[in-house]
């Protein structure tokens, strides 16, 4: 009786190992399919196919993972909130657990909405180090993707953000004016100085002041601004209804890494028009490609 009452207890010892050990196992395969999932978004195209629920585990087979666990990921994969939620910049505990992420990627669900690169309300800045007259400054540079008539694309500058202005100081020449009478010869004065290879700054009334972007490209094209780095680049993505994120590199050794969420902000219609104008410094739109082709 004793013989058999400890067979007994042998075979429950043996039966609770083997519920750990399958345990534990799955506990493994849940935390390898995490780290893989977080794996560094190397590539902005990459992050695009990720939040879109288009990146398969095809992407992974490289990585020498079992079929068994590659089976489990094709399974996850399916969850788009899930995929999206891996893409949030895991060390800031405050924007995982916020309920605006949480509602932000419900609404991407929600309205299966995807992200393409040829869309036309996200921008990168670029936070420039220039120096004008020999000084140091920083200054961020707005840009988006423009289409040609053609179907190709090309990235233009649409926004600058402000600096120090004063080194902009037009030459003007006293020789060259537009005389007060210049209205009865159709203003030939002015054709004529400018034959004579004069600014057209030159006849500028005083006081105006050109936009950021206009007085930059000026002083970038005459000599006395440089554009030395680009210290870090941000995107700024609207395409979201009600809302609005912005995407950064991080560069660590972690799983979660590379092309990360790194803010997410509800923001209506009316807030996105005002922010392009005052945050994104974007005044309108874009001069079409032809009116510069040669």
């Amino acid at each position: 009786m004793k013989i058999l009452n400890l067979y007994k207890y042998i075979l429950l010892v043996i039966c609770g190992l083997q519920s750990v050990t399958l345990a534990a196992q799955g506990l493994d395969d849940d935390r390898a399919i995490n780290n893989v999932l977080t794996m560094r978004v190397k590539m902005l195209d990459e992050f695009f196919q990720r939040f879109n629920g288009k990146y398969t585990v095809h992407a992974f087979q490289q990585e020498n993972l079992d079929s068994v666990l590659l089976e489990k990921m094709a399974t996850v994969m399916k969850d788009r909130e899930m995929m999206i939620q891996f893409l949030v910049n895991q060390r800031n505990e405050k924007l995982v657990e916020s309920p605006v992420v949480k509602e932000f990627v419900k609404q991407v669900v929600k309205d299966s909405t995807l992200l393409s690169f040829y869309d036309p309300d996200w921008y990168a800045v670029l936070t420039c180090k220039i120096k004008i007259k020999g000084k140091e400054e920083r200054v961020n540079l707005t840009l988006k993707v423009q289409q040609g008539e053609q179907g190709d694309s090309r990235w233009v500058i649409v926004g600058c953000s402000p600096f120090n202005e004063k080194a902009f100081t037009p030459k003007v020449d006293s020789l060259f004016f537009i005389g007060p009478a210049n209205n009865e010869l159709n203003f030939m004065e002015l054709s004529s100085n400018m034959v004579a290879d004069t600014s057209l700054v030159t006849y500028w009334a005083k006081g105006i002041q050109p936009d950021y972007l206009t007085l930059f490209s000026w002083l970038t094209y005459s000599g006395t601004a440089e554009l030395q780095k680009i210290e870090s680049i941000k995107y700024y993505c609207l395409q979201v209804k009600n809302y609005m994120f912005t995407i950064e590199f991080f560069n660590r050794a972690e799983y979660n890494s590379g092309w990360l969420i790194s803010s997410v902000q509800k923001m209506n219609s009316e807030q996105k028009v005002a922010f392009r104008k005052e945050s994104l410094f974007v005044k309108g739109e874009v001069l079409q490609w032809k009116l510069f082709q040669r």
